[in-house]
């Protein structure tokens, strides 16, 4: 059996990026022997900050700590971290002393020039990378991505998409509701989720007064957008029609989903200038949840010929409710009941977004 070391770099400060850690251990887990290794970065007086900056300073790592827990390495899976000269210098060494060892970098985005380095604080570091991304390509064998690329930096890629654990997703259970359709929004509400345009979609629909469907909106958990969106509804006279929730999880949450119909995803990352295809959490947990889902963005896991998702446009309009009536009646006339269309939308989530789906090209690569 293969023996391998994933490495992140204090990802276990994230309750969100801990998860994902556990997954993708797990699932690589089945196949090879490997173990984790956490870099830290300890702490530091301001002195050391401040030289810490310039260009040719290292980020203060625990790398000789690593370096001595990992013996005799087949591969390393690591998730990226800002290239500096100790970070290259630690790929070199261990190249030098494992010449065989695969080092494989996840990008869990990319690009990430403008996420990672906008704020003007973190200029130093982008210097940092600047001057030493190009010499990973000695070291490193593949990046890891999300994205069509078929080369990064010079390093070849292997394509992959952000996974769930699918199992761990309570499937929606219940019936279709007659000429009703609830529409599901869970999300710590923030600018990018954009769900005025649903709000203001229900507030045109509603004043045709022609119908056919009461389509309800129920948006599930807090965050700095969510007085906005009480006081659009309140505003537009939509109380009836649109509920809010706190914070829910469990057994509460999945009551709630198999009530509902439709789920949300995002529908203002135009505000983020971001145009491309999601690949959010959010949209896999819809999946495995058996949900058809709507959403601002395109989807990158799903094609445009995709059945049980509607894509609307990545801009400020406001969402057509009509057109959502009439992807739902489309959706029911496809399948004979609700748990045959929960059962089709699950097993395209097995397929394509579960943790043995998304690692599989990782697998083939390290076992090849």
């Amino acid at each position: 059996m293969k023996k391998g070391y994933y490495i992140h770099f204090q990802g276990r400060q994230s309750i969100g990026v801990s998860k994902k850690i556990d997954m993708q251990i797990e699932e690589l887990g089945r196949v090879f022997d490997i173990q984790e290794i956490e870099v830290e970065t300890p702490a530091r007086s301001m002195a050391g900050r401040i030289l810490g900056l310039f260009p040719t300073a290292s980020i203060l790592r625990n790398y000789e700590e690593a370096l001595g827990r990992i013996e005799s390495p087949d591969f390393l899976y690591v998730r990226r971290a800002v290239a500096d000269r100790a970070y290259v210098g630690f790929w070199r060494t261990i190249k030098k002393r494992y010449p065989d060892c695969k080092i494989i970098i996840e990008l869990f985005t990319y690009p990430y020039d403008k996420d990672d380095f906008a704020k003007w604080n973190a200029w130093p570091f982008y210097i940092k990378e600047l001057l030493y991304r190009p010499k990973l390509k000695k070291y490193v064998d593949r990046f890891v991505t999300y994205t069509e690329h078929e080369e990064i930096f010079g390093i070849p890629t292997l394509h992959s998409a952000n996974g769930i654990n699918v199992g761990a997703v309570k499937q929606v259970e219940g019936e279709f509701h007659e000429k009703q359709i609830n529409l599901i929004g869970v999300a710590f509400m923030q600018r990018h989720h954009g769900y005025e345009r649903i709000i203001e979609g229900l507030k045109d629909y509603y004043s045709t007064g022609k119908a056919d469907f009461r389509v309800n909106l129920r948006l599930v958990g807090d965050g700095p957008e969510k007085a906005k969106y009480q006081e659009l509804a309140e505003k537009n006279k939509l109380s009836e029609y649109v509920t809010f929730y706190p914070t829910l999880t469990g057994d509460e949450l999945d009551e709630l989903y198999n009530d509902s119909d439709i789920a949300l995803v995002s529908f203002g990352m135009y505000k983020l200038g971001f145009f491309g295809k999601l690949c959010a959490l959010k949209s896999r947990e819809c999946l495995a949840k058996g949900m058809p889902l709507i959403t601002g963005c395109q989807i990158d896991v799903l094609p445009e010929s995709y059945p049980y998702a509607r894509v609307f446009a990545n801009d400020e309009s406001t969402v057509d409710i009509g057109e959502i009536v009439a992807f739902y009646k489309q959706v029911r006339s496809m399948t004979r009941g609700k748990k045959e269309l929960s059962d089709k939308i699950r097993q395209y989530a097995e397929e394509h977004v579960s943790m043995e789906a998304v690692m599989k090209p990782v697998v083939d690569y390290i076992g090849g």
